[in-house]
């Protein structure tokens, strides 16, 4: 029989550039059908690890991390699943095979006519090998199984495989009617990146940060389509509900660094302007959120900073007692001042030079159905890595 060539382009969209260690497995379903054709896979993945928590903003030209690849090959009209591997460090072949010569998959069977890849699928999630490729991407995904900027869910839409016809081919060695397929995997979250926050004005002398909430956020995820699923997670005004393991909140120890953050001893600001920055100052408050398409403020995500110490000029005439709230509800552009959807696979900066607020900002609970304060925000895409696999 004809030998085919399947070479799938997987052009990841990355964050942090990373390729720890990997283990490989290939779990392969029986064939379906008699005839098959040999997969060539080879991928193209730069190395640089980092670590979670408070963390050193991402730059532009760092790449994904892609410890573990799940590749399904299924035929479109009965979504049935023809072959499914799992590559890793350990399996042959593995991702060293494929970042360096690229590796032979064998008896791809000849009824598969598209393709689904899933990198850093969350240990929680039993991936089906077998059956339908609906029972993949019906799968949804946990917003706290994302925290680790090393280890982001990298996926696609199911991209059809094509046959070559000349020109130039898309990998080398490829010839007429080989079969190939070209498959873009991105993060599937928007990163927020909090360089810190300053009082200004005369009024306000003195504060302290005592945590960072994330409220109006989509808990989980789609497999299939990366699209955010319905409800939102609201907290609303009630200021009992900012707080570590505060009641039927998702704010529990285990999500601390993921949902937000509670520091103590609380931060105090410093310095002229007044302010208060992570430490080292050099790095960065950062979360991690399924996308959002909305450009209404009190539908985008919201960021609940809550301040206590809060002291005044005097001579004033201002005093501010208690526990205060700073609510951001979404952010704008920094050039157009729009409302910017949350997109996936994109890095949003903050300023603290952007992000600047006075005592007429300040509320005794959280202020997320009205006027907050409005950041503005670079949007840094990710770097696009190609990846090549061979078929």
């Amino acid at each position: 029989m004809k030998k085919n060539v399947f070479k799938s382009l997987l052009t990841v969209c990355a964050f942090a550039a990373a390729f720890a260690s990997c283990s490989n497995e290939n779990n392969d379903i029986p064939n379906v059908g008699k005839d098959t054709k040999s997969v060539f896979v080879k991928l193209d993945l730069n190395q640089k690890p980092q670590t979670k928590a408070v963390e050193a903003p991402i730059n532009t030209g760092t790449k994904a991390q892609v410890s573990e690849l799940h590749v399904y090959f299924y035929k479109d009209s009965d979504k049935s699943i023809q072959k499914y591997l799992k590559i890793n460090g350990a399996s042959t072949p593995s991702l060293t095979d494929l970042t360096t010569t690229g590796a032979q998959i064998a008896d791809v069977p000849e009824a598969a006519d598209r393709v689904l890849v899933r990198g850093n699928v969350p240990s929680s999630i039993t991936l089906p090998t077998s059956g339908l490729i609906t029972a993949v991407e019906n799968l949804e995904i946990n917003i706290t199984t994302q925290n680790d900027k090393d280890n982001i869910l990298l996926g696609h839409v199911a991209v059809t495989i094509q046959t070559y016809g000349g020109g130039v081919a898309p990998i080398a060695g490829m010839q007429n009617g080989d079969k190939y397929a070209e498959v873009t995997l991105e993060p599937a979250v928007a990163r927020i990146e909090v360089e810190g926050l300053q009082a200004q004005g005369a009024v306000i002398n003195g504060f302290e940060l005592e945590g960072i909430y994330l409220t109006n956020f989509f808990e989980k995820l789609k497999m299939g389509d990366g699209s955010s699923i319905a409800p939102k997670i609201q907290y609303g005004a009630d200021a009992a509900k900012y707080d570590e393991n505060a009641a039927t909140t998702l704010y529990t120890t285990a999500n601390k660094g993921k949902l937000f953050d509670k520091f103590a001893p609380a931060l105090a600001a410093s310095g002229s302007p007044l302010e208060v920055t992570p430490t080292p100052s050099t790095d960065r408050w950062a979360y991690h959120a399924f996308g959002n398409d909305a450009t209404a403020a009190n539908d985008q995500l919201q960021l609940i900073f809550k301040l206590s110490s809060v002291t005044t000029a005097p001579g004033s005439g201002v005093t501010i007692a208690g526990t205060q709230f700073l609510t951001v509800r979404g952010f704008k552009d920094s050039g157009t001042g729009a409302i910017v959807q949350l997109e996936k696979g994109k890095i949003y900066t903050i300023s603290k030079a952007d992000f600047k607020f006075d005592e007429s900002n300040l509320t005794t609970v959280p202020n997320t159905n009205a006027v907050g304060v409005w950041l503005k925000v670079t949007v840094q895409p990710w770097t696009v890595v190609p990846v090549k696999p061979n078929l």
